[in-house]
């Protein structure tokens, strides 16, 4: 996960020798794959050793180093993190007293953010995504219906989000499958940040992608994917296409500031042939 891909690199930037078990069989399963092997390939430069598709089945500790078996291999070191995320508490607080039936173990709200009459719920606990601009999101919402002020109700078609390792990993909206799966004539188009002009400037550490997944049908973007030195960055005009429904028509004829990496949506829009 995320979490686990930022912090290996920190370790191993620190200079220790790090390895990463992996349950899918890719890191960043939630990403596009093109993301997930764009930063396999730099963390595997980096020395760190990276097993997908395997789970822990054990681990152990003598009192000066654990060990780690994952499959017929065993994995030792002096530190283990394990990132595997954090399930919903829901039941431990009391939930059922609303008498609500929890939705996958998150609290269900309403477009403001209500349970019931008097009770509101944002943040994790709202099974929307784990992310603090999602809780602050929230909260805004959450605000304005309590003291009464007019204001939209939740949309969750472009939320935003990003894997801080280097380089960063920026998405918002549906990945290509995700649209698949969804029912959607979808068209896609990339382009390697090393081919932007700011990319090609930048030289090292220019490793990335910027992707752009299409509703055909409606001329519109339905996500996108920055990866690159600043992913997280350029994914803010992708999130505004998504949020907006901006036409790919639109985007295509934009004029994109020189030299940036921001041109490498150019180039992904008319990489679709639309």
């Amino acid at each position: 996960g995320a979490i686990g891909a930022e912090l290996a690199q920190v370790f191993a930037r620190f200079g220790s020798q790090v390895t990463i078990i992996e349950g899918a069989d890719r890191i960043l399963p939630p990403e596009e794959p093109e993301a997930s092997q764009i930063v396999t390939d730099v963390l595997t430069a980096e020395g760190i050793t990276i097993h997908t598709g395997q789970f822990a089945s054990s681990v152990s500790h003598d009192g000066s180093e654990f060990t780690v078996t994952v499959g017929d291999k065993q994995v030792r070191g002096q530190r283990l993190l394990v990132a595997t995320g954090r399930g919903s508490n829901a039941p431990a607080l009391g939930a059922d007293v609303l008498g609500v039936e929890l939705q996958r173990g998150f609290l269900p709200v309403d477009d403001h953010m209500q349970v019931v009459p008097g009770v509101y719920a944002v943040g994790d606990i709202a099974g929307q995504g784990a992310f603090t601009h999602m809780a602050m999101y929230q909260a805004g919402i959450c605000e304005r219906a309590i003291l009464g002020q007019p204001g939209p109700g939740a949309d969750y078609s472009a939320v935003p989000h990003v894997t801080f390792t280097d380089p960063e990993v920026g998405s918002v909206g549906m990945t290509e499958q995700q649209a698949r799966d969804a029912g959607l004539t979808v068209v896609t188009g990339s382009t390697p940040v090393p081919s932007t002009s700011r990319g090609w400037i930048h030289k090292v550490g220019n490793e990335g992608i910027i992707k752009v997944v299409v509703d055909a049908d409606r001329g519109v973007l339905v996500g996108a994917t920055s990866v690159g030195p600043t992913g997280g960055e350029v994914l803010s005009g992708l999130a505004v296409a998504v949020r907006g429904a901006v036409p790919v028509s639109t985007l295509k004829n934009m004029i994109y500031a020189y030299p940036t990496i921001w041109r490498g949506i150019e180039a992904a829009i008319q990489d679709t042939g639309l």
